[in-house]
């Protein structure tokens, strides 16, 4: 018989190293990291954009200041 395994167990609910790292980091950081992603998510899916680094620049400069 298969047995289904129980995903609500505590080793399936571990957080992976990147994602402890992000949750635990500072809410700026965190919007920084989500509008970086954005931006790389719209390139990965086949639209080529030659702005993307000025864009992703800008990003950052919005946090370092």
């Amino acid at each position: 018989m298969n047995s289904i395994p129980d995903h609500s167990s505590e080793s399936a609910r571990r957080l992976s190293r990147a994602q402890e790292i992000f949750k635990n980091a500072k809410p700026e950081y965190q919007a920084l990291l989500r509008d970086i992603l954005k931006e790389e998510r719209d390139v990965m899916h086949l639209r080529r954009r030659s702005d993307i680094h000025q864009r992703l620049y800008e990003h950052i400069r919005r946090v370092i200041k």
